[in-house]
């Protein structure tokens, strides 16, 4: 009995050790989750890891349980239509396996693959091939999504080149002189930086995701021209773009840059125009002077896909919905009777730059087929009229032209009763 008792004082100094040492971990923790500056970055992620390993096992148990994420649901109902008299090509990807993807030129109105390349070994089967452009010898420009860079393979599939010092994201697009623009993340020891940058309102600090604009040679895949978005903000005087937006982690989060092909009266052969969808902006730039020629705002929301119509007008996929899902508000009582507002779906908005006024395309077939996509999305003019649409979300493939549906499909994927995620195709001439 006095064995034991003489124990008691030595486990009771244990549990005070134990207690302290749990209280001690559990406010690191929650500093960390702060993002409070004074942490070792090495500790804040072996913290993070150690924290969200219940979190990580649950994910991976789920994942082997799914198809991948390159294939979605089809509806049961889903009624295609093809009423194509001339041939639409587009360049587009999809997956032919859970590890390897195929990206080829797909002819819609025959269903034909008229030319294709091939990805293999993909370290995550849920990667995704974006936006990928094609040059005049058939080699191609790609990246995979999750912020890869980028890399170039010749017209046998064979890889040319890889530029993975910075992470490339949404778009690429073509711009003067042998050159390509892509939105990137700036890389640090071959780490992406998630939150690049800060602003402070009333004391409290909000880090987020800076973005940046990258200039690149075709041939070699050098880096040009590399710019962080909040830099151009800060030296244009534009800082209030960021505190409108909704999403104070990512109040940029750019999905496009269209390089400036020629002069004209409103824009300069080498300027970019940039697209933001959480601020719901868009910004024609000039990188030789770092000057921010015009801000456009206006009857739009979380827009994807600006392109250069004429020399006066831009065409873009307006979103129209909100940034962020919020939930149905359920604080008071509804209103009897209540006001109702017409239901709210995605459009083409054709903006002129000289005026200012905003034009709505074909705004009835996207009400009577309720067009929306929440996320993503884009519109490319065809040659010889009409647009090409992809609904990003249910990945419906769509041709609008005289206000007139010529075609709606899916493309159908090996897995019954799933069809292939659309993954930002371009129209080919």
């Amino acid at each position: 009995m006095k064995s034991l008792l003489r124990k008691i004082p030595l486990l009771l100094a244990n549990v005070v050790v134990l207690l302290t040492f749990l209280c001690l971990f559990g406010w690191v923790v929650r500093e960390t989750t702060k993002g409070k500056p004074w942490i070792p970055h090495n500790v804040s992620r072996s913290i993070t890891f150690f924290t969200t390993l219940p979190d990580r096992l649950m994910v991976a148990k789920a994942a082997v349980e799914r198809l991948p994420l390159v294939f979605i649901p089809s509806p049961d109902d889903f009624e295609p239509i093809n009423n194509l008299t001339q041939d639409v090509k587009i360049l587009m990807s999809y997956a032919n396996a859970n590890w390897k993807r195929t990206i080829a030129i797909l002819n819609l109105r025959t269903g034909e693959e008229l030319k294709t390349w091939s990805v293999e070994r993909l370290a995550n089967q849920h990667n995704r091939i974006m936006h990928s452009v094609m040059l005049s010898d058939s080699s191609l420009i790609y990246s995979l999504n999750g912020v890869t860079g980028l890399i170039k393979i010749d017209k046998n599939s064979e890889r040319l080149w890889k530029q993975d010092t910075i992470a490339h994201h949404h778009a690429i697009n073509l711009g003067v002189d042998g050159t390509f623009w892509a939105n990137t993340y700036t890389k640090d020891k071959g780490e992406h930086i998630y939150y690049g940058a800060r602003f402070s309102i009333d004391g409290r600090e909000f880090p987020y995701i800076d973005n940046t604009i990258t200039q690149f040679d075709n041939e070699t895949g050098r880096i040009l021209y590399h710019k962080s978005i909040t830099e151009v903000l800060i030296e244009n005087d534009l800082t209030h773009l960021l505190i409108k937006s909704d999403s104070p982690s990512d109040p940029l989060h750019i999905n496009d840059i269209q390089p400036v092909l020629h002069n004209g009266p409103y824009m300069m052969k080498g300027d970019v125009l940039i697209s933001s969808r959480t601020g719901s902006w868009m910004m024609l730039f000039r990188p030789s002077t770092g000057a921010v020629i015009k801000v456009i705002e206006g009857p739009f929301m979380s827009q994807h896909d600006v392109d250069i119509e004429t020399d006066s007008t831009l065409i873009f996929f307006n979103n129209g919905g909100q940034t962020l899902k919020g939930d149905r508000p359920d604080t008071w009582r509804l209103s009897d009777p209540i006001i109702e507002v017409a239901p709210q779906y995605s459009g083409i908005l054709r903006y002129h730059i000289g005026t200012g006024d905003f034009e709505r395309i074909a705004s009835e077939v996207f009400e009577e087929n309720e067009i929306f996509s929440f996320t993503e999305s884009l519109v490319d003019e065809i040659p010889g009229g009409g647009y090409y649409i992809e609904e990003q979300n249910s990945s419906v493939l769509w041709i609008i032209k005289d206000d007139e549906v010529l075609y709606k499909k899916i493309l159908p994927s090996q897995h019954e009763g799933y069809h292939h995620l659309a993954n930002w195709g371009r129209v080919m001439p």
